[in-house]
């Protein structure tokens, strides 16, 4: 027999109150780290009852740094390049504007380095210098790179750079205000490195390029969700 289904209502206040939950949990983990941070510490935040919260994520701590490891480190934004390092850059480029916005991103950054991270809940790296190093491969083999190169070897690199810089600029200067020049910097140095000089013309390295193709992508959802009512 099949159960009936939730008023439209009652759905979306689900929807709303597990949603409540995963931001005051990337709060509360950026503020506490992972051990600091209790069930009652996000309970509090969020502004909701236990029952709520357990039965939205029953495993605790667990389930939500799962649930944010998972859903905010994405490839969203990114674009189809005609140049394949721009694509390289762009993805930093959107992280780093995303990141100084969103604390569920900077908790993922954070919780990736927890020490128990690739045993308990996860950690995002692996798959990003996964990606990293496919689209390093293609640009040299479009001869966009220079021949010596180790695509995986780079793409670790990359990894490494982005997230030391955001780490850098979330503790020394104590705010990630000034993080999107800092990042597009670091891949402007990075594409000295390794791209071929004719190519380095044709690749866009702006500060707030990352935030015009995130904005792009919003408002193709905005569109697509506004279609589907």
């Amino acid at each position: 027999m099949t159960a009936p289904r939730k008023p439209r209502r009652q759905q979306q206040r689900a929807i709303d109150t597990k949603r409540r939950i995963f931001d005051a949990a990337g709060l509360v983990f950026v503020a506490k780290g992972y051990d600091g941070a209790s069930v009652n510490d996000i309970i509090d935040a969020a502004d909701t009852s236990k029952g709520a919260f357990y039965r939205h994520y029953p495993d605790g701590k667990l389930s939500l740094a799962q649930a944010i490891m998972e859903n905010t480190l994405t490839m969203n934004g990114l674009r189809p390049q005609r140049v394949k390092l721009q694509e390289v850059v762009d993805i930093g480029l959107i992280l780093g504007y995303r990141i100084a916005r969103e604390d569920t991103l900077l908790a993922a950054l954070l919780l990736s380095f927890h020490k128990d991270a690739p045993d308990s809940y996860g950690t995002p790296w692996p798959d990003w210098i996964t990606f990293n190093t496919g689209q390093v491969a293609e640009a040299q083999q479009r001869g966009e790179v220079k021949s010596f190169i180790n695509p995986a070897e780079q793409a670790y690199q990359i990894a490494a750079a982005w997230s030391g810089v955001v780490l850098m600029a979330n503790n020394v200067d104590g705010h990630l205000g000034g993080v999107e020049e800092r990042v597009s910097r670091l891949y402007k140095n990075l594409m000295l490195a390794i791209a071929n000089p004719e190519v380095l013309p044709e690749i866009d390295f702006a500060a707030d390029r990352g935030c015009r193709l995130y904005a792009a992508f919003l408002e193709e959802q905005a569109s697509k969700e506004f279609a589907q009512e």
